[in-house]
């Protein structure tokens, strides 16, 4: 199976290659190629244009069909919509990506935040700056769609907001406040097959984070797989997503972003034996879930060549 992963520069690059190189022949595409592993053969390190750029289905349906690819994995936020709108389309191969209207809700960290509310299920207090007055202080701010940690700051006082928007250069409504929550960070892999039947449930305990995740363990913690049962049960979306959320004390489940897309940690989660390739075959027994700890560590590697 010829398999191609967009946001080939990104952090857990490496480790899909030397997990899975050997079992599915692996591209990577990338907007600047240059940040794709050099370990990677050249003929299978791809340019691609920005998500945002006109050519960009394009160009991108052509790299599939020029490589014969089976499979599509797209890593990246800007990229989701335009492929969800195109899945099971004729002329595209697969695509890992729940279905349009699961990716559209999601990406919008407002209305899933009320979406999550209005199904019942644990969530942060969220407003748009626009209602400023229902929000208690200290708070997180965050773009209302985005990705990664851009944006995502800490504020103590409604002062601070005015000064935030100044230097995001952006408007109200493009922004929402959020309850500040304490407690553990967990990055959740949850997997369902075409007939939304939940297939793995990874939970990811959040050790250092840097923008990206950079220090973590596997934790098959009850409370974080009774909460994904319950929200899958809601939304039930298929293939593979990600739910970033905050363990507390009191053992609360409180998630803050739904990613519809693979995560950096992805390459944790197949690191485990767990193979969302493969999960459409045979017929469900039990969800996976972690039974040994799985650690990832992150270090710098510096490539340095002559011109």
């Amino acid at each position: 199976m010829r398999i191609l992963i967009t946001g080939g520069g990104g952090a857990g690059t490496e480790a899909i290659w030397r997990i899975w190189h050997e079992r599915y022949e692996l591209y990577f595409a990338d907007a600047y190629p240059k940040s794709i592993l050099p370990d990677i053969p050249d003929q299978r390190r791809i340019a691609i244009p920005m998500a945002n750029d006109p050519d960009f289905m394009n160009r991108l349906q052509g790299i599939c069909n020029e490589n014969e690819v089976d499979l599509l994995i797209p890593g990246v936020d800007e990229e989701l919509l335009g492929l969800a709108s195109v899945k099971g389309s004729r002329g595209w191969p697969d695509i890992l990506l729940p279905d349009k209207a699961f990716v559209a809700l999601m990406l919008d960290k407002y209305s899933s935040n009320k979406a999550l509310v209005n199904a019942g299920l644990s969530a942060p207090k969220t407003e748009s700056i626009k209602n400023i007055n229902n929000v208690r202080f200290p708070c997180i701010v965050k773009p209302r769609r985005g990705r990664g940690s851009r944006g995502v700051m800490k504020l103590d006082s409604q002062e601070e907001v005015s000064a935030y928007l100044t230097i995001q250069k952006g408007k109200p409504e493009d922004y929402i406040l959020q309850e500040l929550i304490v407690g553990r960070e967990y990055t959740v892999f949850v997997a369902a097959d075409a007939h939304s039947r939940l297939r793995a449930v990874i939970p990811v305990k959040v050790d250092l984070k840097r923008g990206v995740t950079i220090r973590a363990e596997t934790d098959n913690e009850p409370a974080i797989i009774d909460y994904v049962k319950k929200f899958h049960k809601c939304f039930k979306a298929t293939s593979v997503y990600n739910i970033q959320c905050m363990l507390t004390d009191t053992r609360d489940v409180i998630p803050f972003e739904i990613n519809p897309r693979i995560s950096t940690t992805f390459c944790l989660a197949i690191s485990t034996g767990f193979d969302p390739i493969r999960m459409n075959e045979g017929t469900i027994t039990n969800i996976f879930t972690p039974q040994i700890i799985y650690k990832l560590q992150r270090n710098w590697m510096n490539t340095i060549t002559k011109p």
